[in-house]
């Protein structure tokens, strides 16, 4: 199930919000220009290639880049990710998740808020927004991503975070198969 943490910017160790219900995550989110949906799976086998999982969301995919004017879309492995550094990019870019898992962080305002994505998410960054993702060691998350035309360009980041200072993916997954206790504000 998809989790969203919350903490400020400067205390990566006080949670703001922890939470699994997607009512309160699309919210939360959607209050930083940051949207969250959820598709329904297509039921492709494991090892389908960029052309099989694409046709398999096709009809959706279409929706998605008429409707707004995308105009680049592929298929993203996980394994293939470099290491974690905050960035931005001067295009919207929307993220649905095929399998596996990752944490996407948006570092919107004061607060960086971890989206625990899960098969059937979708994730959409607006463009010059900061943030990072995280596989975690052993990555194999497979992602459609979908990209708006290039906007102005993102003016440079001027004290990035540290992504190394907030838990990443693999301290986040065993904290909640411990039984973390559920945090609100």
């Amino acid at each position: 199930m998809t989790l969203l943490t919350v903490w400020p910017d400067d205390q990566p160790g006080h949670v703001l919000l922890r939470t699994e219900d997607l009512g309160t995550i699309t919210v939360e989110l959607k209050r930083h220009g940051v949207g969250f949906a959820r598709w329904p799976l297509a039921g492709l086998a494991p090892d389908a290639g960029e052309a099989e999982v694409l046709a398999g969301y096709r009809d959706r995919l279409d929706e998605l880049t008429a409707a707004v004017g995308y105009h680049s879309v592929d298929l993203v492995r996980g394994d293939a990710v470099p290491a974690a550094a905050e960035r931005s990019s001067g295009a919207d870019e929307d993220r649905f998740f095929v399998s596996g898992s990752a944490v996407w962080y948006v570092h919107a305002g004061r607060w960086v808020h971890a989206v625990l994505c899960e098969p059937g998410d979708v994730l959409s960054v607006p463009a010059h927004t900061r943030h990072w993702h995280d596989g975690g060691e052993r990555p194999g998350h497979v992602t459609i991503r979908v990209r708006h035309p290039a906007q102005a360009t993102a003016a440079p980041l001027a004290s990035p975070l540290r992504p190394a200072d907030f838990p990443g993916f693999d301290a986040l997954v065993a904290d909640r198969a411990t039984g973390w206790p559920a945090l609100t504000r």
